[in-house]
Order: C-alpha cells, then structure tokens, then sequence
C-alpha cells in the first residue's frame, strides 16, 4: 500500500495523489497476470484459422502470441511481491498491444485489446501509474499508427481509441478508489467504537497483541492500565442512558487529553477503558492514573454530574510475555481497587495486589436530581 504526501488537488484534480491507496493483493495480482496473457495468446492463435483475406501478418501475429505466453510465464515464475515489477507487466502489455496495432492487416477489433491492461492498471495502480500507463498507450499507439499502418482512418482511429481507452482508466481508477475507501470506512467502524471513537474490544485484543509483540522485540517496557467508572449503573438509572453517554464520552475525552504518543486507547466493555502505555513501568503507569483521577477531581465541580473512576495497573515484566495474562493481571489489579473501596489505583504483581497510597477522587460533589 502507497501513500503519498497531499498535493494540490485543486489544481491538478486527475494528476493529484489521493490518500486512498491501491490493492496490493500480489496472488490475485499475479493470477489475473497471468490469465490475461494466457487468455490474450489463446486468442491470437484463434484468429490465425479464421477466414482472413490478408494473412501476411501471421508470422507476426504468432510471434507476438509467444510473447504472450512468455509473459505469463514471467509472471508465473516471479514472486517478488514489488508493486513495480507488476507495472512492468502493464506496460508490457501496452507495448505489446501496440505492436500489434501495428502488423494487423486489417487492424479491425485489435485496439479492443488496450483495454486489458489498462482496466487491470486502473484497478491496481495509483493515479500517477495509471498516467504513466496512458502515456505510455498514447505514444505507442501513435507510432503503430503513424509510422506503420496505412490505415485510411488512422487518425480517427487514434483519437477514438486513445480517449475511450482513458476513459475506462479513469472510470475504473474513481471507482477503485471508491471501492478502496469504502472497505477502509467498514474497516475502521468493525474497530471504532462508534460512541467514543475509541478502539473497541476487538481492535484492542489485536492492537495489545501487536504491542506486546513490538515491546518483546525491542525490549522495552509495556504496562496496561484498565479503568471503570465507579457506579455507572447508577448513572444511568438515576440521569437516564443520554447523560450517561456523555460521560462515557467525557472519560474518552480525558484519557485522549493525557495520551502519549504510541498509547492505545480503548474502551474494551460498558464503562470500562483500556490504555496501552508503551514505554512505561509501572510508577510511570501508576501516575498515569493518578492523573487521570486528578483530572477527574477537577472536572467533579465544573460538570453536571458526578464521575468517579477506580484503576487497575499491570507491566509485562510482571505478568509474563502473554497478553492474556498481562490483561487478566490488570483485571485482578481493577477488581481489587473496586474491592477496596473504589477511586483508587491497585496494581497486580506476582499474584499479589497492590494498592496505591493516592486515592484516583475524593468523594464525589453531592449532585441534586432533577
């Protein structure tokens, strides 16, 4: 997948880079490679036995049919997945395409052909590729015509298909980038929680899982904070479940406002947050949350309604190389801050909890119903 720094897009609307990125499937890339030049020498051979009132251009034809099958040849033998080498397949194509344009006697359906490796650049490349591909199109056919045909209609036939061929590229280039963000949109809502715009549990098991693996790499520490809001359920059935959002969208708020970068935020149940603190121990991951709960005691006499959080804390060091086990450690730390009275911070080491000297919130300000 490629992507490329914006450009004026105003200005130059067809040649601009979009933020959408092409497929990059490589087996399905080479299986379509293949079949198309395959499919294209099956074809010319197919036209050499029908009726054919100039056969002087079968020799030719049965060369460029070889060549045909030498590319899928290529392209079956090549495992390199660089999007570069698939390029040279077009532009092989393209070329040979033109060749042909240029030894048909008539030329007849032979432009129908561009069509092939055009579509597959279309759907495949990035804009500027696909430009490159109809420059490409535009000067070779230009030569097969100019220089070799005597066509009569070699001019018509030029300008015909040159623009119809751009057309469908750029047709099939609008809607792959369509298709290409639309897939990206389904994407991000299967991971987003569409509440707060946090990760959701799903994206985080896989986002804790790739953490983890990075942190082990690079030996560096990796701590997990989980946090649930303190009587939410009351919340709820006392304020009813739109002011309960807004708390939970709050919260979401909070910890983006105190996020370092490389953090994972996530809200993983109900009420209950997630946050990946790469590069932290445990006394950076236990400040973490008291600051947190600061923020909170802060925020108790400015909002409507009253929040109040407790927190459960756990490093890698302490809780193996498993992410399960890094997860369920700090769900043991969480459960035992709740135990003990909620609004604190509790930490999970051997087995064994801890419970952090500062409170995350003072006693919540008395709020009147109504």
């Amino acid at each position: 997948m490629r992507k490329d720094k914006p450009r004026q897009a105003a200005a130059e609307p067809w040649l601009a880079q979009p933020t959408l990125t092409p497929s990059t499937d490589f087996r399905f890339m080479r299986r379509m490679g293949i079949a198309m030049f395959l499919v294209g020498c099956l074809t010319l051979l197919a036209t050499l036995s029908l009726p054919d009132p100039n056969p002087s251009d079968h020799t030719a034809i049965e060369v460029l049919a070889a060549l045909l099958a030498l590319g899928a040849v290529f392209v079956a033998a090549n495992r390199l997945e660089r999007i570069w080498i698939v390029h040279v397949w077009v532009l092989y194509g393209i070329v040979l395409v033109s060749a042909l344009m240029a030894i048909t006697r008539p030329i007849e359906a032979t432009p129908f052909f561009y069509l092939w490796p055009i579509v597959f650049s279309g759907y495949f490349f990035s804009r500027r590729a696909v430009a490159l591909d109809l420059l490409v199109m535009w000067v070779t056919l230009g030569v097969a015509l100019f220089v070799w045909s005597h066509d009569p209609m070699k001019q018509v036939m030029f300008m015909g298909v040159g623009v119809s061929v751009s057309l469908t590229a750029i047709v099939i280039t609008l809607l792959g980038e369509r298709l290409t963000q639309l897939i990206a949109e389904l994407g991000r809502a299967s991971n987003t929680d569409h509440l707060t715009g946090l990760l959701n549990r799903r994206a985080f098991d896989a986002e804790l899982k790739a953490q983890v693996a990075r942190a082990l790499r690079s030996r560096t520490p990796l701590a997990l904070a989980l946090f649930d809001l303190d009587h939410f359920k009351d919340v709820n059935d006392r304020y009813g479940h739109p002011a309960g959002d807004r708390l939970l969208c709050d919260f979401s708020a909070l910890l983006a406002a105190k996020q370092r970068r490389g953090d994972t935020l996530a809200r993983i149940g109900g009420e209950e947050f997630a946050v990946v603190l790469f590069d932290a121990g445990l006394p950076e991951a236990v400040a973490f949350a008291q600051r947190i709960g600061a923020m909170l005691r802060e925020q108790t006499g400015e909002r409507e309604l009253p929040l109040s959080t407790s927190a459960g804390v756990a490093t890698l060091a302490d809780s193996g190389e498993d992410p399960a086990a890094l997860l369920l450690a700090a769900d043991r730390a969480l459960y035992a801050a709740k135990a003990a009275g909620r609004r604190r911070v509790a930490t999970w080491s051997d087995d064994q909890a801890a419970i952090a000297d500062c409170e995350l919130l003072g006693e919540p300000a008395a709020v009147q119903a109504g």
